[in-house]
């Protein structure tokens, strides 16, 4: 019998350029501290062998320090046995990140799959891996396997990198580096083909499967998966069934949500609905789009519940609220000033304004329309504070 713990796309080094704050900086360390959730996870499942399926490292150009991060890490982990892939984001070309890394010196516990040659994965099984030496490839990186020779009575287990051909529909599934056969496993005899590259679980076949990343990356809708998962890979002999089992390893869960607002209680309803995405609000990165049409009030009051208030909870917020359009209401006008005075003019302008680009869209300015309306949201805002 053979057990291991199937991970891939780490990502080690990601920028997280375009999240705001200091967010960016507990992103990248979370990708790092995910190789100490993932020896956690193995030895909580009885995994002596963890296989990583490429992508260890988001670029070849990376620091040293960023390099050595996840060495110490898995080097700390010495019951344990790393198997790192090089994928499309590290490939292994002369001078490359493994060259490196090489250089470096890797843990003893630690062994890079440079080579697409049988590797002795415990007494029970081989690895059949399946290295990038390039970002793109036209070839099928997986086809040696199939006259792959080994010793009769272990466990082949595949180990690579890539898009299975045509899974996901549609001429543009077959690209210059998605070359990847959907029946690899069937041709090779494996007992079990650990992929990377998509970035939630994938189930393809039985035995072939998509571990996802570690940590997620990226925004996917409400109640979907956002990855964050690692795969318990169980198998009893060479003849027999894989047995997979999701963990979860994710700090941080993202999410997004694209919500209409239409009264004051789809305010607690939409509130109540982000509560629900995590257990702890402080690790909810959350994408929000809001819409409507709304009085001002309305609008002051989704923007202190559904902006100024997650602002403080969340571990992170991207709001966008530039089509949840203020419609000001005679009671919305009077509170900003009386008629004739000089605030009121003012928000009556901004109001023409903003209902001139909904009259006729074709010939308006959209980023007028919307300054239009975000100045007077922000003009009823600030004569309510001055009035209180």
């Amino acid at each position: 019998m053979i057990r291991f713990l199937h991970t891939a796309d780490w990502q080690i080094g990601r920028s997280f350029a375009s999240v705001p704050g200091d967010a960016a900086a507990l992103l990248r360390r979370a990708r790092i501290e995910a190789v100490d959730r993932l020896a956690e996870a193995a030895r909580s499942h009885d995994c002596p062998f963890v296989l990583v399926a490429g992508d260890v490292f988001d670029a070849e150009g990376l620091a040293e320090v960023t390099l050595r991060a996840p060495l110490e890490r898995m080097a700390r982990a010495k019951d344990l046995t790393w198997y790192l892939l090089p994928g499309n984001h590290d490939p292994d070309r002369p001078e490359g990140v493994w060259d490196r890394l090489s250089r470096i010196g890797l843990p003893d516990n630690v062994k890079a799959m440079r080579a697409a040659e049988p590797v002795a994965m415990g007494e029970d099984a081989v690895l059949l891996p399946a290295p990038l030496a390039a970002r793109d490839h036209g070839d099928d990186p997986t086809a040696w396997m199939d006259g792959a020779a080994t010793t009769e009575g272990l466990v082949r287990v595949g180990l690579a990198h890539g898009s299975i051909r045509d899974f996901g529909g549609g001429e543009a599934a077959v690209l210059e580096r998605e070359a990847l056969a959907p029946d690899r496993a069937a041709e090779a005899g494996l007992s079990y083909l650990a992929l990377g590259d998509w970035h939630r679980v994938q189930q393809i076949t039985p035995n072939t499967w998509y571990a996802g990343t570690p940590e997620p990356d990226r925004f996917y809708g409400a109640g979907e998966p956002d990855g964050g998962e690692a795969l318990v890979v169980t198998i009893a002999g060479p003849s027999a069934p894989a047995e997979v089992q999701r963990v979860r390893t994710a700090t941080y869960t993202w999410a997004s949500l694209d919500e209409t607002i239409g009264e004051a209680s789809d305010i607690a309803v939409i509130a109540n609905r982000i509560a629900a995405l995590a257990d702890d609000p402080a690790r909810l990165y959350l994408r929000l789009t809001l819409r409507g049409r709304v009085a001002l009030d309305l609008r002051e009051q989704a923007d202190v519940e559904l902006n100024r208030r997650l602002q403080g909870a969340l571990f992170a917020l991207d709001l966008d609220d530039s089509d949840l359009l203020p419609e000001p209401t005679a009671d919305d006008l009077d509170a900003i000033d009386r008629p004739g005075g000089v605030l009121r003019l003012a928000a009556e302008r901004l109001q023409a304004m903003a209902e001139a680009a909904s009259a006729n869209p074709a010939g308006a300015d959209p980023a007028a329309a919307a300054t239009a309306r975000r100045a007077l949201a922000r003009l009823y805002i600030e004569a309510r504070a001055a009035q209180a």
